[in-house]
């Protein structure tokens, strides 16, 4: 179990913290009992549901194990950064208007959970069978793609800029799937960055040779982001509520069935999450290859 210490850069405050829990008798328990407060914590704070609770649970002892707690840090700037600006636009109109068209809305479920973070889970478990470098490249990849998505939409609507469609360019409403803003996207490409700082410090010694990687992560991040606005307003199901003369991402409004007027019944807001997630995954990967 001591394999997650060679992942992490032994200059790295994650490195120390990962020692000090080594050092302790039954480590595994006081992991378990951190990750139980962390996961109490988000459910209290109304940021996951039950089966949240799980995932998230799941989700950090495998990145514990496989990456040490700078893993677990490098998720966490996700899940706190997505809290702190929800909480900020908790009060925005646009914001409030959003969440009326969403499919999901509030608490985190064990599927949004592992929308962003299924990937995650499995580059992890693959690591701790076979502690390949590449699959530090692609966990930082994943969280950098949640991350610049996460900031691109909250910080869209807290700047109450106008937002456009990403193919066409027509303005939209404020929180449809596929719509971009100059303030979203910018912010994108800053949480991408910061983030993916975040993932180097913890797994490499600052050298101008691997600064290549935190350009990788953070050019995955956030091509990951324009890709899910792409899938979202090309594949992912919107459906017409004729009631409120509005598109909707719900596919049901009061036990009635809307008609889809954009993209396929199958494709919601999670599977687009995911397939983003995995485009970033293989972007690291190929450039990866490429700079070796």
């Amino acid at each position: 179990m001591e394999r997650f210490l060679s992942s992490s850069n032994p200059s790295s405050i994650a490195y120390i913290v990962d020692k000090f829990f080594l050092s302790l008798n039954n480590y595994i328990i006081w992991i378990i009992v951190i990750l139980l407060v962390f996961s109490i914590a988000a459910y209290l704070l109304k940021q996951l549901t039950i089966s949240g609770i799980i995932g998230a649970f799941l989700l950090g002892l495998i990145i514990i194990l496989a990456f040490g707690f700078g893993g677990l840090a490098v998720y966490l700037f996700f899940i706190i950064g997505a809290a702190i600006l929800s909480k900020l636009n908790k009060d925005n109109q646009i914001y409030i208007e959003a969440k009326e068209i969403h499919e999901k809305v509030g608490r985190r479920d064990f599927s949004q959970v592992f929308a962003n973070g299924g990937l995650g889970f499995f580059i992890a478990a693959l690591y701790l069978l076979n502690p390949n470098p590449i699959l530090i490249i692609m966990f930082g990849a994943t969280v950098a793609e949640a991350v610049s998505d996460t900031f691109a939409g909250e910080v869209g609507m807290l700047s109450n800029s106008k937002v456009f469609s990403i193919l066409t360019g027509r303005e939209m409403k404020p929180g449809l799937s596929g719509g971009v803003s100059f303030q979203g996207t910018l912010s994108s490409i800053i949480g991408s960055f910061l983030v993916s700082l975040l993932w180097y410090s913890v797994f490499f010694i600052p050298e101008l040779k691997n600064i290549a990687y935190l350009a990788i992560v953070t050019l995955a991040g956030f091509s990951g982001c324009i890709v899910d606005s792409i899938l979202g307003l090309t594949i992912q199901a919107h459906y017409y509520d004729e009631k409120e003369d509005r598109i909707t991402e719900k596919e049901y409004v009061n036990g009635k069935k809307l008609p889809l007027i954009r993209g396929f019944r199958f494709i919601n807001n999670d599977k687009v999450n995911f397939i983003s997630n995995l485009f970033s995954v293989a972007f690291a990967a190929f450039f990866y290859f490429i700079l070796r």
